[in-house]
């Protein structure tokens, strides 16, 4: 399922360029990991609860002379280990499961931004005015970063004179 969207859908979605496409691919992405986790939580759980069933059901064929309270203390202590290992593997598989989502959005992000650029360097190719304006807003945001990191600059100096002046 993870392959049909992300091979067949999302690229069918940016052909398109339409927003509500990638929107509608994005959900269906939210949809799927929910549904995953889940299938994932629940197998977990029938597994668990399977492997209790058969180790209480050896516990009560060789203690059948016990009573019904006692168990045994190494067996309990097995269990909770055994349920605490599951939980914390549970848990760093839901983690990478958000990591994995977040990679390929930011990737999908990555490829529109490039797609965005590389267009406007070709409008800016094709109108000679343009680039001229381009460049000029470059540098001015370069003046501007200066300044800024010249204040910066100044005021942690500043600092560091009043702190130990």
């Amino acid at each position: 399922m993870s392959d049909l969207i992300n091979t067949r859908m999302s690229p069918a979605a940016e052909r398109t360029g339409k927003s509500q496409h990638a929107l509608l691919v994005k959900r269906y992405r939210e949809i799927l990991f929910d549904c995953s986790a889940d299938f994932k939580k629940t197998s977990a759980s029938v597994a668990r609860r399977r492997e209790s069933m058969e180790l209480f059901r050896g516990a009560n064929m060789s203690g059948m002379g016990n009573s019904g309270g006692d168990h045994d203390p190494a067996t309990e202590q097995l269990l909770r280990e055994r349920n605490a290992i599951n939980n914390a593997v549970n848990s760093a598989t839901s983690v990478l499961g958000q990591a994995e989502e977040i990679h390929s959005d930011l990737r999908s992000q990555g490829d529109a931004l490039r797609g965005v650029s590389s267009l406007v360097i070709g409008i800016a190719s094709h109108v000679p005015g343009l680039n001229n304006l381009m460049d000029k807003i470059r540098r001015k945001k370069n003046k501007d970063d200066m300044i800024v990191s010249g204040v910066i600059a100044s005021c942690i100096l500043f600092t560091l004179w009043y702190l130990f002046g």
